[in-house]
């Protein structure tokens, strides 16, 4: 083993993001790190914004993080709004994902069923405050990294972010002492920058992350040598980054874009010969040519993208690239259609952004989100250069998990599965084939392939079983169990899920899940019992409130119902306000009723409950072609479909009876 192969002698990251425990070795971004941590500290919310590739994770984790002081801050972990997880989401109850992702960053050790039932406010309600040593209430320091997550992704689940930012404003609203920093893609910060919730609790909190000026770039060239017993000679430095800031006409920038200078230092450390200890411009030239290096780089970028998203066809991607962003030799901004940017999906589009290939164009018109461009200039040359060998795919079964988890919050169900069927291929590990059979099953349920899902689900279980692993055993039967009740098959669904109780017999989610199927398959009584145990342990559960309120509005018992709702606080899911709506128009509040109705029916064309809670509002009313209409729609929809008694009163509403 050389010396360069000893971990403690690795003096770059390679191309992944710096880690708190990497600080050590990010080196350049002194300045940006105190600005970001004043202001963090000065504002309830703070904007750190930045094209992909300008190291927004590694300033935050390896450069803000460590100035932080935890005596005289509460600081919680670095948070993510989209969670990997081998837990199966369908054992959770139902929950907004942006938040449940967040608070399971936050509080990596907590039950995750009770991280589903909170909110932002609760969250931070049921954490104690802390005092300095003089009795003062200090800090909480809260972060969102790569919040262009909320914006990004399934088109189904868009108004998830609405919710999740009336959860933040409510939860900065609540306690003064909060303080949020949010890191987010340029492309996607006016969402945030923009919102009248935000602007009303923003004031001086932004902060633009840009490419590392010369000066600075040497020192993250240089820096993460020391104390390796390695060394740079200051001319083979001064090489790089007169080879990295462009080839030096007028229009380039002399700032470096920081993968690429990840991208070289790396081939350079992993290609220099095990004798050598003081690196020289000989070996910079022999081991670290930009160019090359930057066109296999291109390359395998490319053909990645190409593999997820076009069938593997890189001439057809590389051309695409060539004749729309390339014009006289210098690149030219391409405006982003609705669905297909020049003939190509932007799903591709937002891989190559992703991979710091394009980026968005600022300038070009008012909305600076709908035009792209290269992201670098130099990136010009590297595409028009002839492809180099065909790029294998080498990827590990964890990265293929990994990009099939992605592939399954853009909603692309086909990719989702076929990167995690090749994860399977390529793994021996079965606590691995486990969570990926999980993960299978997952994708199947979104999907509306229920008996698809049962069976991953139940091969999961066998896998996690042979490891000791009952808790995860328990929550894939209640998955398992929550297909059947989608499938009509309700004893089933019951005995599943009771044997996950017994398996987790604290888990409420499950039994709230169990509350649910009895519902579905018309033994109320029980249903009730059920979320009345839940409520005397929690008595703020929003999703046993939730289903309490809903069972008892179709037991007649309104006022009851209504009392529960109340309890909910304010309602955004619209499918709980579609009901909340139908208890309100039993009351004889139509015209409330039916503009909650009204506000809701665009992201309810697929919930068949939602669907039809808004028909039964139009009865109400005394519209009964509207409502037969609304009944045929909900009989139709199948995320979720119908429970098989709601059905049949949707039958005799879209009768006509």
């Amino acid at each position: 083993m050389t010396g360069r192969d000893q971990p403690t002698l690795e003096p770059y990251v390679g191309l992944r993001a710096f880690r708190r425990q990497d600080s050590g070795k990010f080196f350049g971004r002194a300045r940006e790190a105190h600005e970001v941590c004043d202001l963090w500290r000065s504002n309830q919310i703070t904007v750190l914004s930045g094209p992909s590739g300008a190291g927004k994770t590694s300033l935050l984790n390896a450069g803000v993080m460590p100035l932080l002081d935890p005596s005289q801050n509460d600081i919680l972990p670095v948070g993510r709004v989209s969670v990997t997880s081998s837990f199966p989401r369908e054992a959770l109850p139902e929950h907004n994902p942006h938040v449940y992702a967040l608070l399971s960053s936050w509080s990596p050790g907590e039950h995750p069923s009770r991280l589903a039932s909170l909110t932002l406010e609760r969250f931070f309600k049921r954490r104690p405050p802390r005092q300095d040593r003089y009795g003062d209430p200090v800090l909480r320091l809260a972060s969102i990294d790569q919040a262009e997550e909320l914006f990004l992704g399934n088109h189904r689940r868009a108004p998830y972010h609405e919710w999740f930012l009336d959860q933040l404003v409510a939860a900065l609203s609540k306690d003064p002492d909060l303080r949020v920093l949010i890191s987010i893609r340029n492309d996607q910060a006016g969402a945030i920058l923009r919102d009248e919730r935000i602007i009303d609790v923003m004031t001086k909190g932004r902060f633009t992350l840009g490419a590392l000026e010369p000066p600075a770039a040497t020192q993250a060239i240089v820096g993460p040598l020391t104390g390796t017993g390695y060394s740079f000679d200051d001319a083979a430095a001064q090489r790089l980054i007169d080879d990295l800031s462009g080839d030096g006409t007028a229009r380039e920038s002399k700032a470096i874009e920081p993968v690429q200078l990840q991208v070289v230092c790396t081939v350079l450390w992993d290609s220099l010969p095990p004798d050598v200890t003081h690196i020289t411009t000989e070996h910079v030239i022999r081991y670290a040519n930009v160019r090359r290096s930057l066109e296999k780089f291109v390359d395998q970028t490319i053909a990645e993208v190409a593999r997820d998203h076009l069938d593997g066809d890189t001439a057809r991607l590389r051309a695409w690239l060539l004749d729309n962003f390339v014009a006289d030799s210098a690149k030219t901004p391409v405006y982003r259609g609705e669905t297909m940017t020049a003939g190509i999906p932007n799903d591709v589009v937002a891989a190559l952004v992703d991979h710091h290939i394009l980026t968005p164009r600022p300038g070009v018109t008012g909305d600076d989100s709908q035009w792209y461009e290269l992201s670098h200039e130099s990136l010009v040359r590297l595409i028009r250069a002839e492809a180099g060998d065909v790029v294998v795919d080498r990827r590990t079964s964890q990265q293929l998990l990994h990009t099939a988890q992605h592939a399954l919050r853009e909603g692309d169900f086909a990719r989702a599965r076929r990167d995690a069927r090749d994860a399977l291929d390529r793994t021996d590990s079965s606590r691995l084939r486990a969570e990926i059979e999980s993960f299978l099953g997952d994708v199947a349920f979104q999907d509306a392939r229920y008996a698809t899902a049962i069976d991953h689900y139940r091969e999961a279980a066998a896998l996690f079983d042979v490891h000791g692993r009952t808790e995860i055993v328990g929550r894939l039967l209640a998955a398992s169990g929550r297909a059947r009740r989608a499938l009509g098959q309700t004893r089933r669904a019951i005995q599943d899920i009771k044997s996950a109780i017994q398996r987790v017999p604290d888990d409420q989610g499950v039994r709230i899940e169990l509350a649910w199927t009895y519902w579905y398959g018309g033994h109320e009584d029980n249903a009730l019992k059920t979320l009345d145990r839940v409520l005397d342990d929690d008595a703020n559960s929003w999703p046993a409130l939730r289903a309490r309120a809903e069972i008892l509005l179709h037991l007649d018992r309104t006022d009851e119902a209504l009392l529960d709702f109340g309890r909910l606080g304010t309602i955004r899911e619209p499918w709980v306000r579609a009901a909340h709506a139908y208890a309100l128009a039993r009351l004889g509040n139509l015209d409330e009723a039916r503009n909650e109705i009204t506000a809701v029916r665009a992201t309810t064309a697929e919930h068949g409950p939602a669907l039809l809670y808004a028909a039964l509002v139009e009865q109400q009313a005394g519209d009964l072609t509207g409502a037969a209409d609304l009944a045929a729609a909900a009989m139709a929809a199948k995320a979720p479909p119908l429970p098989a008694h709601l059905h049949r009163l949707a039958e005799r509403m879209a009768d006509g009876q």
